[in-house]
């Protein structure tokens, strides 16, 4: 998860206490207390004397230009710095890295419209953490830009579907989904949004973040890896193809409760494309009639090659996908 430190730094290129204190609303002395505690966990590293110190992350950043860059050359010249790190992963966690860097980095390249990009890598004993930050439009920008959508919200719920892209002749739109589904902690972070997905819990959320340009992508996972890269792709796929996917309903309109048509095919936009589509209500208090019966009649009637699977249900909104699902086989 970013926290204060990270986005002060992002920002900066360095924090101070008086600076963390105030991002955080807290005394010198506690966010001194945070930012020591910070170096001796090895994540900052100290620079300056008395009230002129400030601190800077302890894993160096590397840094390119968008324009010509290749992902295989950024991972080379990340490898070759980071040479023993490397040499010290496993094959599994070291297929899974460099599955997640080459996404997002060539999502940056791709979809930015950014001038720089840059990575920071962390191979500790017990984790791999990694982050690539952008200076371009936004990745909720550019879904919204592209696919015709009214909010940035909308545009964030749209990539935890897949195959969701701005560019359908060069992407297939799965690099995001997978990346997510395949390590612990993933966030991505762009035009005052975070979206959240956290494998630990099995939760998706979309939450307000502070405003900043470009995008940060930030993901870490555990040694060993919970999951394989292969794993996850068996789990979404049939025969090669990407062809399930989980809608996490929550995402997908404004507080706890989903009775309209309109919210109901926000919900299903692009998902024509899936045979195996887990409608997902977790945190959801209750549906209506008329949403219940967008998804789980007419689409479905509309569709009859792709499965719906309703997972998470309270019983006032089973008793709605219940109703629909029986208006749609008819009488008995």
């Amino acid at each position: 998860m970013t926290t204060p430190i990270d986005d002060l730094c992002r920002r900066f290129g360095f924090v101070t206490a008086n600076s963390l204190a105030g991002a955080l609303g807290v005394s010198r002395q506690a966010a001194h207390r945070q930012l020591s505690a910070a170096v001796a966990a090895g994540e900052l590293r100290a620079e300056g004397q008395a009230r002129a110190r400030r601190y800077v992350h302890a894993v160096p950043w590397f840094e390119f230009e968008i324009a010509g860059l290749d992902e295989d050359r950024a991972l080379d010249q990340v490898r070759k710095e980071l040479d023993a790190a490397f040499r010290g992963l496993s094959d599994l966690e070291e297929r899974l890295l460099v599955y997640a860097f080459s996404e997002m980095v060539n999502n940056a390249i791709d979809h930015s419209k950014g001038q720089r990009v840059r990575m920071r890598l962390s191979i500790r004993a017990e984790s791999v953490e990694l982050e690539v930050v952008d200076d371009g439009i936004g990745a909720f920008a550019s879904v919204q830009g592209g696919r015709g959508l009214a909010t940035v919200v909308e545009a964030a719920a749209e990539l935890t579907k897949g195959k969701v892209t701005t560019m359908p002749s060069r992407h297939t739109g799965e690099g995001v989904f997978f990346t997510s589904k395949a390590v612990d902690w993933f966030e991505l972070t762009a035009n005052g949004l975070s979206l959240v997905v956290d494998n630990d819990i099995g939760d998706t959320a979309i939450r307000v973040a502070p405003e900043a340009p470009g995008t940060t992508m930030h993901l870490r996972f555990r040694r060993p890896p919970q999951r394989s890269l292969q794993s996850v792709f068996e789990a979404w796929t049939d025969q090669f193809e990407f062809s399930r996917t989980r809608t996490v309903v929550k995402l997908f309109g404004l507080g706890r409760d989903f009775v309209s048509r309109s919210e109901a095919r926000r919900l299903l936009q692009g998902l024509e494309s899936f045979r195996e589509v887990v409608v997902d209500f977790q945190g959801v208090a209750g549906i209506g009639q008329a949403f219940a019966d967008e998804v789980f009649r007419v689409f479905a009637l509309q569709h009859p090659g792709i499965r719906l699977v309703p997972v998470n249900m309270v019983p006032p909104v089973q008793f709605f996908v219940e109703r629909a699902e029986r208006a749609r086989r008819g009488p008995a």
